[in-house]
């Protein structure tokens, strides 16, 4: 229970206050009557006086003009028997005291009072005249003690009363306080129990003064707290159960720079409780690692400014000596009024992803099998090395390497072999040439450049790279392989400053080295004949996307002639470029650099597309029956996740039955990129399309992929094909391999039939279709069906396997 201090309480100091004020009124009431008791008592003294002095100038102005001093002491002795008169004396002009009665004559006689002074005595001094004469004055004193005694009896009377009033005002005031302060005690018991978080507290009282209208308020106020802090409290909850729980570590600075609020999350990611993060100085920069401590600290003074930011990545150590990379975004607080709250920050962890980033950043600037730098890190490096050495006037020279024998340990062991190989190679590399910018190329081709040297130091450090590589032996299961390298080198000049130029220029020196004899460097020599030659024989880069851009190409057909009855004939797709000046380009002159620099896909793209317009323009012309049309992939093309997604689309564009449309894959792309051809394969015989495997037995493990492969077609190599009708050996493997694809339900097309001999043989064995140029010399496709009425007896110059490239 609450208790006040007397003294202190409102009730006493009421009480007080009262009391004070009705005898401050007590008192003016009492001086007021006394001042009117006063004034009225004086007005009475004058008339007395006035009416003495008329008495006495009568009585007295005969005797003293007569100088009869004896009646006039007589006179005086009479009138000083009344009592309110204390002395009587006459004076002559001079003052003299002529006859006196009541004075003992010594000292002077006083001055006349000027107004009413309380001494108990009133002077008077009047002239006595006669007939105008002067002839001296009368001085007496007039007694107001009985004024004194009336304004006695009036104050102790009126003290008393107030007295007696104050003690009735007392007893009431203080009945009447604790009437009224008595609830205000209740309130505030009511009050405190409130502040102790009791807000069922209630004050019922039913009267309808102000203290009715108190209690009302405060019931009401009691009500609306309570629902405050109901709802203050499950904002609360959901507040910390969104603050506290969220995956990002949450930061509250204020407009001081100082940790106002940190959430539990901090010490998932640092280690360190919020506790320890609120008692750390200039937090959180002793959290971040020295390096990033400078950006953070600015993005601190950033923030405080006011100014927002997200995305900041800096690097955070733990508590545990962990260093984690961190993203932070931050926006500004304001209160209602707009003053400033500092500002919040959040941070999330990006460490996985800053890994992943460079991961990513890694892969796409250096190859997956070996780690060394991949073509397009390896042409943006040589593209660097050609600006700066045109400021620095200094030479680029580029490496070119292709390995020997390569293939062979892909079809003796298979491809895992080949990588292992290439991973041996490519580590044992990457640590013995480390004078220049090494990366993989493509296959088993290799790029190095070179600056800062001559060109003849770069002929014998690529001579040192090819003792290298012929000094590394590799086994696998038991085999032993050495394997070679064919060099090509190309120096930076005027007619050779671009990237383009110099792989060319490079490629072609490194194909020259194969042709001369393997395992030896080549220099490119522009004026030599046969680079030259070489250079003549192959469209550059610019050609054939220019071909691109203009579809300067055409279509080709080549018969197959089914050699069982009842069998339709069907026909291959070719693809021809158009040159500027309209002549025919045979594949040979294009296609080896299409593939070199991956226009592949863009050419096969075009032919699918075009032959679809060609089927879709045989239809319309009113074909019934529609051929089987083969069309070629390349192992970049087969390598093309959006291929299915283009075919479908064409096919779909052009009302195209996939049921008339063949796709031949050649058996060394699609071992190259197995898991790829699976799916292409899956994808072509699940909309209706036949496969052909091409060039089969070209490859040392053809028989045991053919168990892999779900195709339709076996096309037998034509170098087992040309020569079986006089090569006893070729025609041993022709009829193994007829009797394979047998066994797998599979038709054969042999290649490569040039004469009407070779054309008995595979008849003879067993081939379902023969495809040559005795059956059928290549032709631009008709815009109607082709009919197949006689073999062509005109020999292009070029050869089938070459058409069908």
């Amino acid at each position: 229970m609450i208790r006040v201090p007397f003294f202190r309480s409102l009730r006493s100091k009421l009480l007080l206050a009262s009391l004070l004020i009705e005898a401050t009124m007590l008192a003016l009431l009492v001086g007021n009557g006394m001042r009117l008791i006063e004034t009225q008592l004086e007005h009475q003294l004058e008339v007395r006086i006035q009416a003495i002095e008329l008495a006495y100038k009568t009585a007295v102005a005969v005797p003293l003009a007569a100088r009869d001093y004896a009646t006039l002491r007589d006179i005086l002795d009479g009138w000083q028997v009344s009592a309110d008169v204390s002395y009587l004396a006459v004076t002559d002009p001079r003052g003299q005291v002529l006859a006196a009665s009541g004075w003992d004559g010594t000292g002077g006689l006083p001055e006349a009072s000027r107004g009413f002074n309380g001494a108990g005595v009133y002077h008077v001094v009047f002239d006595v005249a006669l007939q105008g004469q002067v002839y001296g004055a009368v001085h007496y004193g007039l007694s107001t003690s009985y004024i004194e005694a009336a304004k006695a009896a009036l104050f102790r009377q009126g003290s008393l009363i107030a007295l007696v009033e104050l003690s009735l005002s007392l007893l009431l005031l203080l009945a009447t306080g604790y009437w009224l302060t008595r609830h205000l005690v209740t309130l505030a018991e009511a009050s405190a129990r409130v502040a102790d978080g009791d807000f069922s507290v209630r004050l019922d009282y039913r009267t309808r003064d102000e203290v009715g209208l108190l209690a009302h308020s405060f019931n009401a106020m009691t009500d609306a707290v309570r629902q405050r802090i109901a709802e203050l409290s499950d904002s609360e909850q959901r507040f910390r159960a969104i603050a506290d729980h969220t995956y990002a570590w949450e930061n509250w600075f204020g407009p001081d720079g100082g940790l106002c609020w940190v959430n539990p999350a901090v010490e998932r990611l640092t280690g360190y409780t919020p506790r320890e993060c609120l008692a750390l100085e200039d937090f959180p920069l002793p959290l971040v690692l020295a390096d990033d401590r400078e950006l953070v600290h600015n993005q601190h003074q950033w923030a405080l400014a006011g100014h927002t930011g997200q995305d900041l990545e800096f690097r955070v150590q733990r508590k545990d000596g962990q260093v984690i990379w961190v993203a932070m975004s931050w926006q500004p607080i304001h209160a209602d009024e707009g003053s400033s709250l500092g500002y919040r920050s959040s941070l999330r962890d990006i460490t996985m992803q800053h890994f992943v980033t460079e991961e990513l950043a890694f892969h796409a600037s250096h190859d997956p099998l070996t780690g060394l730098y991949n073509r397009r890190a390896f042409e943006n490096q040589l593209t660097r090395s050609l600006d700066d050495a045109a400021r620095s006037r200094e030479k680029v020279i580029l490496v070119y390497i292709d390995l020997d024998q390569f293939k062979a340990v892909n079809d003796a062991c298979g491809h895992s072999a080949g990588d292992s190989l290439l991973q041996n190679l490519a580590q044992a590399m990457h640590t013995r040439f480390s004078f220049g910018y090494l990366a993989r190329l493509g296959g088993d081709e290799f790029g190095l450049i070179m600056r800062g040297v001559s060109l003849d130091e770069a002929l014998r450090r690529a001579q040192l790279i090819i003792d290298d590589i012929r000094a590394m032996p590799f086994t696998w299961e038991g085999k032993v392989f050495r394997i070679g390298a064919s060099i090509g080198i190309v120096e930076s000049s005027a007619s050779l400053g671009t990237v383009t130029d110099l792989l060319i220029a490079a490629d072609t020196a490194c194909y020259a080295a194969k042709e001369r004899g393997r395992n030896r460097v080549q220099v490119f020599m522009p004026t030599d004949d046969y680079f030259r030659a070489r250079q003549a024989e192959f469209m550059s880069l610019p050609q054939i996307s220019a071909a691109l851009e203009q579809g300067r190409f055409a279509l080709y057909h080549q018969r197959y002639r089914s050699l069982r009855s009842g069998h339709r004939d069907h026909l291959e797709i070719l693809v021809r470029m158009v040159g500027e000046d309209g002549k025919i380009i045979a594949p040979a002159y294009f296609i080896p650099a299409a593939e070199r620099y991956n226009l592949m896909p863009f050419i096969d793209r075009w032919v699918i597309e075009h032959t679809c317009r060609a089927i879709a323009g045989w239809v319309a012309a009113g074909a019934t029956a529609l051929p089987r049309v083969a069309i070629n992939l390349s192992g970049a093309t087969l390598a093309d996740e959006e291929l299915p997604g283009f075919i479908r689309s064409a096919f779909s564009r052009h009302a195209i039955d996939p049921a008339c449309i063949s796709f031949e894959i050649t058996e060394s792309c699609a071992i190259a990129r197995i898991e790829r051809a699976f799916e292409f394969i899956d994808f072509a015989r699940s909309i209706g399309c036949a496969l052909a495997l091409d060039d089969f037995g070209s490859g040392l493990s053809s028989f045991g992929y053919l168990k892999q492969f779900k195709v339709d077609y076996l096309k037998i190599d034509g170098m087992f094909v040309k020569h079986a009708d006089s090569d006893a050996a070729d025609r041993a493997v022709v009829d193994s391999m007829v009797r394979v694809a047998q066994v797998h339900g599979l038709a054969t097309i042999a290649e490569f039939v040039g004469s009407e001999a070779v054309l008995g043989v595979v008849k003879e064995l067993g081939v379902d279709y023969a495809q040559g140029f005795a059956v059928h010399v290549p032709s631009p496709l008709p815009e109607t069906v082709p009919v197949f009425d006689a073999v062509e007896s005109q020999v292009e110059g070029v050869s089938a396997s070459a058409a069908s490239a």
